[in-house]
């Protein structure tokens, strides 16, 4: 792709337009389209830069080459959102940018995950969404789907399975504690007490923090356990929450949910 043959000063703009969004999939999916000459005057905001540095391969190179193409034609194309995820209020909010995952550095077997959470609002609408027993993605590699990961949707207990060859709600391997009402756009501590040696998690939620949690949602399925990363999943794009005060217990003494206590 010529970036030189699509001018944003042309005459036939309409035209110019056209092409370049008929070659846009073509070229993000391709190769780097980045060199010095080519880019020579062009301003390239810092996520770009640091993007560029990094000498990406697979999706990432894909964004890379996206980035670029935003860059290069300002006037034209609207600019991706900067990320995902941000800090805000000391909380990690999702932006609404688009479907994915925010996914710990470490792999995890048996834990205690404690977070506060609330639910913004979303355009399309969905609940807020944990995933366990993930598969972490391969470097260059396309990531799974929600990382093929067990959702808990938080905080009243909607759940999915994201496993290759199921991508279903899981039927009976999740088992609804009690039927719960929360405000999901109120804050709520939740504790999801897990363990992937016999693929097994329970979750309970407590609104308002402090109070006394109740058991939501407990899921048992040996086959599905797997150790791996812990993901905050941001189902579509629209979507707007918030999680903080977030801790994970290695190995917890206490098998039982402590919070409902």
């Amino acid at each position: 792709m010529d970036l030189a043959g699509y001018s944003a000063s042309s005459a036939n703009a309409k035209a110019v337009i056209s092409a370049l969004v008929k070659d846009m999939n073509q070229v993000i999916s391709g190769p780097a389209i980045y060199d010095k000459a080519r880019f020579s005057g062009i301003g390239l905001r810092p996520e770009t830069e640091q993007l560029l540095k990094q000498n990406p391969l697979g999706q990432q190179l894909a964004r890379l080459n996206k980035l670029l193409l935003e860059d290069a034609y300002p006037g034209e194309l609207a600019k991706s959102a900067l990320t995902g995820w941000i800090v805000k209020d000391g909380a990690m909010a999702s932006t609404g940018a688009g479907r994915g995952v925010i996914y710990t550095a470490k792999d995890y077997s048996r834990y205690r995950l404690m977070f506060t959470m609330r639910h913004i609002s979303g355009n399309p609408d969905h609940r807020a969404c944990v995933l366990i027993f993930c598969s972490r993605p391969q470097p260059g590699g396309k990531p799974l789907d929600a990382l093929g990961g067990i959702q808990f949707q938080v905080p009243n207990g909607g759940h999915w399975d994201y496993r290759p060859g199921m991508n279903n709600n899981g039927g009976q391997e999740f088992t609804s504690v009690t039927k719960t009402h929360f405000d999901e756009h109120a804050w709520s501590r939740v504790e999801i007490l897990a363990d992937a040696g016999n693929g097994t998690a329970r979750m309970a939620v407590a609104q308002p923090p402090g109070n006394k949690a109740v058991a939501v949602l407990d899921f048992k399925d040996a086959s599905a356990g797997k150790v791996g990363p812990i993901a905050l999943q941001m189902h579509n794009a629209g979507l707007f929450d918030e999680y903080k005060d977030v801790t994970i217990e290695l190995n917890p003494k206490d098998d039982d949910l402590i919070t409902v206590k």
